[in-house]
């Protein structure tokens, strides 16, 4: 029996350091809107793949074109920026092809907490240049989450599903014309896990009256919260108390090695606190956050070697 699941913050968030494979294939028809549904999508299948890799947008070239991300998704042909505050996933802009578009009203994509039922507005507008050519954008995102149930993907299942769909519209306006675009999609979430099992995308570009449409699917082969092989460790680390006020105890996992440096991020993705060369006895040790005002935070512990485990925690 399936779960009414609801995405929160502190669960879903995407988080700089996360990868996952994303697999492209033909457009599938999405299944009813509902309550404890069964979405049959064992159908899917792959025509490409990309690796995505969630990072720091300061590692990025075009970092400060968007100073209000702490998101940057990589991986494809545009880089993606988001933020991601306690109240929902906004996009900050995107980069491809020495096109920068950075986004003086972000979108809200998905609000937290996101339950069934759930219905969401916001507008969306960006000014940028194209070889020279200035082009003012503006459009509206239109979300609900419109059910929940059991996703059948082609060699497993998962269940307490949420599905939120998105539409939306932009006019991108030029000097001597117009385009106008949109995006119909389907995304199905669980909880605990920052990026979609599967997005179903409808696309329509209207251009001097002529109408293209383009529809794909893209998905996940599996359920992963952590970067490749390091995907336990990203469920091990452990924090507590939770919430905490003062000094917050801290269990490392056995498999970073050597020195490890602990950082601390606010909800809007800001370095507060770092400790490099933390001092650890058998993995365990104490951070003092009693400079930290009430609210949540992000702490990410990470050895010489890259590997890192993560945990959200909230100051009382």
């Amino acid at each position: 029996m399936n779960a009414q699941p609801v995405l929160t913050f502190s669960d879903n968030a995407p988080t700089p350091g996360q990868s996952y494979t994303l697999r492209y294939g033909p457009f599938l028809n999405e299944g009813a809107a509902g309550a404890a549904q069964t979405w049959d999508l064992s159908a899917l299948t792959t025509d490409s793949m990309v690796t995505i890799t969630l990072a720091n947008p300061a590692t990025t070239a075009n970092a400060a074109s968007f100073p209000t991300a702490n998101v940057a998704e990589t991986g494809s042909e545009a880089v993606m920026y988001w933020r991601t505050a306690a109240d929902g996933v906004y996009l900050a802009g995107s980069a491809a092809d020495d096109v920068l578009i950075p986004y003086s009203d972000e979108g809200r994509y998905l609000p937290y907490p996101c339950a069934f039922n759930d219905t969401w507005t916001d507008d969306v507008a960006a000014t940028f240049s194209i070889d020279g050519t200035n082009v003012v954008r503006n459009g509206t995102i239109v979300g609900e989450a419109d059910g929940y149930g059991t996703l059948i993907m082609p060699t497993w299942t998962a269940n307490n599903v949420l599905r939120v769909h998105w539409h939306e519209e932009t006019t991108d306006s030029l000097d001597l014309f117009t385009l106008d675009a949109v995006y119909d999609s389907y995304l199905y979430f669980v909880e605990g896990q920052s990026y979609p099992i599967v997005q179903l995308v409808h696309a329509e570009v209207t251009f001097f009256g002529q109408t293209e449409v383009v529809q794909h699917a893209q998905w996940v082969n599996e359920l992963s919260t952590g970067v490749g092989t390091h995907a336990s460790e990203n469920l091990s680390l452990d924090v507590f108390p939770n919430p905490a006020d003062g000094h917050l105890n801290i269990v490392i996992p056995a498999t970073l090695q050597g020195a490890v440096r602990i950082h601390i991020a606010d909800a809007q993705g800001r370095m507060v606190s770092e400790l490099r060369d933390a001092p650890l006895s058998g993995g365990r040790g104490q951070v003092d956050i009693s400079a930290l005002p009430a609210g949540i935070y992000l702490l990410s512990a990470t050895d010489a070697r890259g590997a890192s485990a993560s945990q959200r925690f909230i100051v009382e």
